[in-house]
């Protein structure tokens, strides 16, 4: 393959348990193909993961592109009337504090007009979080060039949905896609919660209950932290109606809980929604068969999504 620049910054999701990090280039004349994927458990070091991937990418590209989701980042969408530019960042902060557990003086807040008239994107990062995950990736000898909010890594990666829900270890994060500013809410209830209820309810080590899980599904173990879960999505899907957040058709589900069988099919007798796995398009990538874009979706749609950043931008 013949590439017209250089490799495009890496896309680095630094998840609570593993490190993915994407590498993409743009081939001559054409759109952007995933070259490779690496990801590695941490284990509480993502900086020696991150460096284990990249060595494993053997690639001379350190520019990258980071990822920060709720509870350390938010969007939300304001309408101001006609105001001066030092009253709308003084609107933003008072309508950003609103949706925040931390002092506002903590926050970094940032403001974007929308296509609609008087309508504003607020972004709202806490600042300590920002520099935590900039700190992980200059360590690991990475030159970092942007940090994106995980909801548009999910869109870049997965243009083809309504919504995504993001099962991670510690939380859930649901990101309904609309016009402008996404709509995104986290559940505190990841995979490690539902391993837990299953091991409680058998009896068993969370390793054991981690594996049945994976295998099995709950079967009559941990169902209860299960239809919590749902209760809690069928809640949010609710209120993202009530905002103006319709029209929904499919949902995918990243992250590895996303993998629980028979999870999805629980999730769309409840919403009514069509629950599909997350995918990466087949024509994507040049060099990793179809059939593991297929399977590694759920795994690589946050680090695929963050390669893309600067053809988006």
């Amino acid at each position: 393959m013949t590439f017209s620049t250089a490799t495009l910054p890496l896309g680095v999701d630094i998840g609570r348990r593993r490190v993915r990090i994407a590498l993409t280039a743009r081939p001559s004349g054409g759109p952007p193909k995933l070259l490779a994927v690496a990801g590695h458990d941490h284990d509480g070091d993502p900086v020696e993961a991150l460096r284990r991937a990249i060595e494993e990418l053997q690639t001379p590209e350190r520019r990258c592109v980071l990822a920060l989701a709720p509870p350390e980042a938010l969007l939300c969408a304001a309408e101001f009337p006609a105001m001066s530019p030092w009253e709308r960042v003084c609107a933003a902060r008072f309508e950003a504090a609103r949706f925040i557990d931390y002092p506002i003086d903590e926050a970094a807040v940032s403001l974007v007009r929308t296509s609609a008239d008087q309508h504003w994107a607020i972004g709202v990062v806490r600042r300590s979080a920002l520099a935590a995950v900039l700190d992980v990736a200059k360590r690991a000898q990475l030159r970092p060039l942007a940090v994106d909010d995980l909801a548009f890594a999910l869109r870049r990666s997965q243009p083809d949905t309504d919504a995504v829900i993001d099962i991670g270890n510690d939380a859930t994060r649901l990101t309904i896609f609309g016009e402008t500013v996404p709509y995104v809410t986290r559940i505190r209830a990841g995979g490690e919660a539902l391993t837990d209820a299953i091991a409680q309810s058998l009896g068993v080590d969370t390793a054991t209950a981690e594996d049945r899980k994976r295998c099995v599904g709950f079967g009559g173990a941990g169902e209860g932290a299960r239809d919590a879960l749902i209760a809690a999505l069928t809640e949010a899907f609710a209120d993202a109606r009530a905002g103006g957040y319709g029209g929904i058709r499919t949902i995918v589900l990243c992250g590895n809980g996303s993998r629980i069988p028979g999870l999805s099919s629980a999730i769309e007798r409840a919403t009514g929604y069509t629950v599909l796995p997350a995918t990466l398009p087949a024509d994507c990538s040049d060099t990793v068969p179809p059939d593991v874009l297929r399977a590694a979706g759920p795994d690589w749609s946050v680090a695929y999504g963050l390669s893309l950043w600067s053809n988006a931008s």
